[in-house]
């Protein structure tokens, strides 16, 4: 049961915890423990997805070399119970989400509707799939902004959706590197060209980059004297972008990036010296 939930995957959720950061309320004690809510309601949420996505492909993961390992594709788990399980966990998602408030209900909702689509029917659509993925993750980020209320910028929005979005890209290069584009259990592949994903890659890297680098200027130019030493965590950004680009074009990451993020000590070191940095141009005056 515990494997049917991803746990991995929970790390995707931290991005709730993005906004407190950036708006000096991370040791809040109230905004912290908002926070924390938030993100244990994105797990259960993310979860509730992970099990409707595994029922929907089924068919297509036991014929896949990994995915077959997969408890309901293996048979550990009864479609009928895993449905349940699902059905549970969006139960409680929702409901601790408007408990918190009505706009992270919403972002909440609107999470699960979406990832929803994108089971059923936006996995299978070319750019439209990467495209879903992307907004999830932004959906994430605004998310914790809305739970303790306070504002956010177009480019910490814009900057969130293209560093994910070459998440995405990374993860459709790294799928064909693993499975092959004409792999049956994922037609969406076929229509990825290696030009094309190359080229999409090169895109969202420098747009993650550059509305990044932007939205520092940003906050720089609201606060006055403010947090200066946010500009050094630009080539944090830059190291970790990289850094990851690198181990996907080598076939060491892509395809799984949580375990990535979880294994690769240079990505790990480039983030906590991004959060060092960034915690202290915010709260060490």
């Amino acid at each position: 049961m515990l494997e049917l939930l991803r746990p991995k995957q929970w790390t995707k959720n931290l991005l709730v915890f993005a906004a407190p950061l950036f708006a000096e309320r991370l040791f809040d004690p109230n905004a912290l423990a908002t926070a924390c809510l938030a993100f244990v309601a994105f797990c259960i949420a993310s979860s509730s997805c992970y099990i409707v996505n595994d029922l929907v492909d089924v068919e297509r993961d036991r014929r896949h070399p990994e995915k077959r390992h997969r408890a309901i594709a293996s048979g550990r788990i009864s479609r009928g119970a895993a449905g349940g399980v699902a059905a549970a966990l969006t139960a409680g998602a929702l409901a601790l989400a408007f408990s918190i408030g009505p706009d992270f209900g919403a972002a909440v909702l609107i999470y699960v509707g979406i990832t929803h689509f994108y089971s059923f029917v936006g996995k299978n659509v070319v750019v439209l799939d990467i495209v879903l993925v992307a907004a999830g993750f932004v959906l994430r980020a605004v998310a914790g902004a809305l739970a303790i209320e306070v504002p956010y910028s177009d480019w910490f929005v814009l900057c969130t959706f293209f560093v994910a979005l070459f998440i995405a890209v990374s993860k459709r290069t790294g799928e064909n590197q693993a499975i092959g584009a004409q792999n049956e259990t994922r037609p969406v592949l076929a229509a990825y060209s290696e030009k094309a994903l190359r080229a999409f890659t090169i895109t969202s890297m420098a747009a993650a980059v550059i509305s990044y680098s932007l939205w520092v200027q940003d906050e720089l130019a609201e606060t006055g004297d403010g947090p200066h030493l946010l500009l050094l965590t630009v080539p944090f950004v830059i190291i970790a972008i990289f850094r990851y680009h690198l181990l996907v074009e080598r076939g060491e990451a892509g395809e799984k990036p949580e375990e990535t993020l979880l294994t690769d000590r240079g990505l790990q070191l480039s983030i906590l010296g991004f959060l060092l940095v960034a915690v202290a141009a915010f709260y060490v005056r």
